[in-house]
């Protein structure tokens, strides 16, 4: 987030419904890449679109789906994890997050091959949550196209308040694709909803030029389900400097890096919030 950067954290309600423990998945080497171009329309009042681009890592039973930017920023604080953390160590912090890829997408999620589940990772201002879903259940389609240069069958799924549309290529045989899109007999090689919001393209699928681990976040988040997740972040972006107070202080802390007033700091929030109206998950 540029411009400021937030200090306490969020903390959802405590009376979640009955929370999974958190899956213990051993490391696994990545045997292949996938590249993927999201395309997407993040206000649903102006048909601008913008591009983020996201990387698949595929192991024999594991895999990890991941924007450029959370990833770059993921190593970066592994840099920093031995350094004592103090005000200089945390503006240099700061300094150097604002020159990685930048990315509005900071979740990760895990898939597991046997199982058939997910592991979605996400965090709200600076406190960091999982939940755990199954796989998607899809329609399988007899329409068949080239696409992104692979040999394609066409798919159809209800996830998330849209209809989405998927191409997978056998040419893969890994059940598996971006986002939380997996479930299919290949590599899902382009998913997109009907109104073309949001479009997954595959960019490019390649062995790793060196070793590339799959590992879970090494920060320990708060086991939560979908449903109680999405409406601590439908209130988080309803009122973001609201949220951002520590509970019971009756104080927000907010620090800006170019010296705007709490006030102006609270008129960016709200502005940014207003035109994020269209998001990946509607409901």
């Amino acid at each position: 987030m540029r411009g400021f950067f937030l200090l306490p954290v969020l903390v959802l309600a405590s009376n979640y419904a009955a929370q999974a423990q958190a899956p213990t998945l051993a490391p696994e080497p990545a045997a292949l890449v996938g590249t993927y171009r999201l395309t997407y329309q993040p206000d649903s009042t102006n048909p601008a679109k913008r591009t983020d681009i996201f990387y698949l890592l595929l192991g024999k039973t594991l895999s990890r789906f991941q924007s450029r930017g959370e990833q770059a920023g993921d190593s970066l604080l592994a840099v920093f994890a031995g350094v004592p953390f103090n005000s200089e160590t945390g503006q240099l912090l700061a300094k150097q997050m604002d020159y990685l890829p930048h990315s509005r997408f900071h979740f990760s999620i895990y898939k597991t091959a046997t199982a058939q589940r997910l592991y979605f990772y996400d965090r709200i201002n600076l406190a960091h949550y999982r939940y755990e879903e199954p796989a998607l259940t899809w329609v399988v389609m007899p329409t068949t196209a080239t696409v992104a240069g692979y040999a394609c069958q066409r798919a159809t799924a209800s996830y998330g308040g849209r209809q989405w549309e998927a191409w997978f290529t056998r040419e893969v045989p890994v059940s598996e694709g971006p986002y939380k899109f997996s479930g299919l007999p290949g590599l899902i090689v382009k998913v997109g909803d009907t109104r073309q919001h949001y479009v997954f393209e595959l960019a490019s699928l390649k062995k790793p030029a060196t070793e590339r681990l799959i590992t879970l976040p090494k920060r320990v988040p708060t086991n939560t389900d979908r449903a109680t997740f999405r409406q601590a972040l439908a209130a988080y972006n309803l009122d973001p400097i609201g949220n951002m107070a520590a509970p019971g202080s009756g104080q927000t802390f907010v620090s800006s890096t170019d010296g705007a007033t709490q006030e102006e700091i609270q008129q960016r929030a709200r502005e940014r919030a207003r035109k994020r109206n269209n998001p990946l998950e509607l409901r």
